[in-house]
């Protein structure tokens, strides 16, 4: 019991300052991945361009083929719903990714909200859902 009683305090901050350090470590996972396959897909378009190139000169004229990734950082968060009018599930190779069909909350500010994540429970305090059912309001547009 001693020793605890010596023990100096840790400053709040510090935690969390690893907590924020956390998240954002969880959020940069995704695009590394992302960026990562992009560039795997690149060598191996490369090697299959510099085995045609060796096989056929005239080929070498045309350059090389390479996917491009391109990010558009958007103004403000937004919020997709899970109903499939919304989003769909798309399968590549053994990775699932979410296709957003829609846009079901444009501006959207709520805290602590992880991004890409099903389901969040913080979602039901967003004003285009229904607290009542856990689903978005039904909004029509004349």
């Amino acid at each position: 019991m001693v020793h605890i009683v010596i023990c100096p305090l840790h400053g709040v901050s510090k935690t969390l300052s690893l907590n924020e350090a956390e998240q954002l470590i969880r959020k940069l996972s995704r695009p590394i991945a992302e960026t990562a396959r992009l560039i795997e897909e690149n060598i191996q378009l490369a090697k299959e361009c510099k085995e045609k190139v060796l096989d056929n000169s005239q080929i070498a004229s045309q350059g090389i083929l390479q996917n491009n990734a391109t990010v558009k950082r958007l103004q403000h968060p937004r919020t997709v719903c899970t109903n499939e009018k919304c989003c769909r599930v798309i399968q590549e190779g053994d990775e699932t990714k979410m296709e957003y069909l829609s846009i079901c909350h444009d501006v959207c500010y709520l805290k602590g909200i992880v991004q890409e994540k099903l389901s969040d429970p913080e979602l039901e305090y967003c004003e285009a859902m229904d607290p009542d059912t856990g689903k978005m309001f039904e909004i029509f547009f004349y």
